[in-house]
């Protein structure tokens, strides 16, 4: 296995914390393809069949929406999502993608404590809206609702962002 998996990271951590499994558990095997499938089919535009989640977020369907802020993007959308319960979708080496499900605030304890954690992305179970953040600490949104979501806590916090 290779070291610099943010899978060994998120499994380490789960037991470091004693996590349990109804706070964030990797998703079984037999679940994650569909699960994907289905991210990809309702949020991406696909020029090709073998397009997938890795740099998804150049691909989002309409409506999206890019924010920038100043601080690590963590601290903020963690307010704007009102599920409890969420898809937590991790790019590992090689583009390989990881689905886990877990509680929105176990969730976000886990990612500031992951060293390798570079393009992750956050979904609503029922498949309303997805949440991505890039390799450059850009925030992508994809649906109307959590767009609007965001849109009012820039409003409402218009110094945590980069215009």
């Amino acid at each position: 296995m290779n070291s610099l998996s943010v899978r060994i990271e998120i499994q380490e951590l789960i037991k470091k914390h004693q996590i349990s499994r109804d706070k964030l558990f990797e998703v079984r095997k037999d679940q994650w393809k569909d699960i994907l499938s289905n991210v990809e089919e309702r949020f991406l535009t696909k020029a090709h069949y073998t397009h997938g989640l890795h740099w998804g977020w150049n691909r989002l369907k309409e409506p999206n929406h890019t924010v920038r802020f100043v601080d690590q993007p963590y601290k903020y959308i963690k307010d704007i999502i009102e599920d409890e319960h969420i898809w937590f979708i991790v790019e590992d080496v090689y583009d390989k993608m990881w689905v886990y499900e877990g509680t929105r605030d176990t969730i976000f304890e886990v990612i500031p404590e992951l060293c390798h954690l570079n393009d992750y992305f956050l979904v609503s179970k029922k498949y309303q809206w997805l949440i991505c953040e890039d390799h450059h600490e850009i925030i992508h949104l994809y649906g109307a609702y959590i767009i609007e979501q965001m849109k009012t806590y820039v409003q409402k916090n218009i110094d945590k962002v980069f215009i």
